[in-house]
């Protein structure tokens, strides 16, 4: 079964209609030029039908050699930057679309490909930029604005922004039942948020479709909300046997384990999830833990380097950091780091309970015994919230 994600076709189509549309504007550009280098001219057709043959490499030869000549056309830049990413070289396409828009800043189709590019490369920051400049220019009744709304919403969802996807998808829940993508997409923000009769419905909907995936890892999720690890790690596994290529399904596999002590088997998980995705923000922030965990602070601080790049906000990486702080020995930068955790995010338990720890290390004891006390209060209100959920899960 394929997976439902964009990555496995919306991608492609998008990248696919917006390089035609510029090997269009390029052979119109082509023949308005024709008069002024006529060896250029046959170099950049050659390009063109090398293009659209499919035979990309050579193709970019072609246009490299046009360009030397011609470095101000813009739009033979943006189909070089299209063959570039075609044969995986994002960074240089981003190059050449960089440089395409500063001749056109207006042309949306080049700014569209220059955000997929960022999207391929993990610089989900960068896509989601350009990715909401068209979007905000893009009429509402286009036929591509579907495809982006789900592009941009799967990029805020890799940011943990699940308000945003929420608020992307709702309006158009209704309007393609079938659509699976959307409804994974929507069901995933949904339970981050807490909503689960919400999400359950789009589980539902996904369900109606087959036994997928998609609808298992939902699951997953819903029961890990619900603190039953063990009917989490059956659903996770459930949708590795349908689909062994999914980057998710890895990292919340080796999450269980991880929870479940089971630490060589959450290690191989989170790698795997990497192999299929490096920019899976999940295994690299549980990695980067369990390395911390294990004292190979160098690799950990690696990974939480790379889960930073992608959540800069997120309480999760900060708190590792502060706690390799204090692994290393410094006592009072982990302190520090921790007092602006909880200044930001009260809520955040572990972070005043590692800063009792810390503050009792310090000789600090007063203030030991209150963030202990606070953690104690929070604890007891989680437990009590998770029963109260696993009992409606069992309803």
């Amino acid at each position: 079964m394929k997976r439902i994600g964009l990555r496995s076709g919306y991608t492609a189509l998008g990248a696919a209609r917006v390089t035609r549309w510029c090997i269009l504007v390029c052979l119109l550009w082509g023949c308005f030029a024709q008069a002024q280098d006529e060896s250029g001219q046959q170099s950049l057709s050659r390009a063109l039908e090398l293009h659209q043959s499919g035979h990309y490499a050579e193709a970019i030869t072609e246009y490299q050699l046009y360009l030397k000549a011609h470095p101000e056309a813009a739009a033979v830049r943006s189909n070089l930057g299209a063959a570039l990413a075609h044969e995986g070289f994002y960074t240089e396409a981003i190059r050449e679309y960089m440089q395409a828009l500063a001749a056109q800043p207006t042309n949306y189709g080049i700014r569209f490909n220059l955000a997929l590019s960022y999207y391929k490369t993990g610089e989900i920051k960068q896509a989601v930029k350009e990715f909401e400049a068209v979007y905000a220019i893009q009429p509402v009744d286009a036929p591509e604005r579907r495809r982006l709304t789900l592009l941009l919403s799967e990029c805020y969802l890799r940011q943990g922004e699940d308000a945003r996807v929420v608020a992307l998808l709702d309006p158009l829940a209704n309007t393609d039942p079938n659509d699976l993508t959307l409804a994974y997409l929507l069901g995933t923000a949904l339970l981050h948020q807490g909503k689960d009769e919400r999400g359950a419905l789009m589980i539902e909907r996904i369900l109606r479709n087959g036994d997928t995936a998609e609808a298992h890892m939902l699951m997953a999720f819903t029961r890990m909300k619900a603190n039953d690890k063990k009917g989490a790690t059956e659903e996770v596994d459930r949708a590795l046997a349908l689909n062994p290529n999914l980057p998710e399904a890895y990292s919340l596999r080796g999450r269980l384990a991880f929870l479940a002590s089971d630490l060589d088997g959450a290690e191989s998980a989170f790698r795997k999830a990497l192999a299929l995705d490096p920019t899976a923000f999940d295994a690299l922030l549980w990695l980067g833990t369990l390395l911390r965990q294990e004292g190979k602070l160098q690799e950990a601080h690696t990974c939480l380097e790379g889960a930073t790049r992608l959540q800069p906000k997120d309480m999760r990486v900060r708190y590792q950091f502060a706690l390799m702080r204090s692994d290393e020995g410094d006592e009072q930068r982990a302190a520090a780091l921790l007092e602006a955790l909880v200044k930001d995010a009260p809520e955040y338990m572990e972070a005043h309970r590692s800063l009792s720890t810390i503050y009792f290390r310090l000789g600090r004891v007063t203030e030991a015994r209150r963030e202990k006390k606070i953690a104690e209060a929070m604890d007891a209100a989680i437990q009590a919230k998770d029963q109260a959920r696993g009992r409606s899960l069992q309803k």
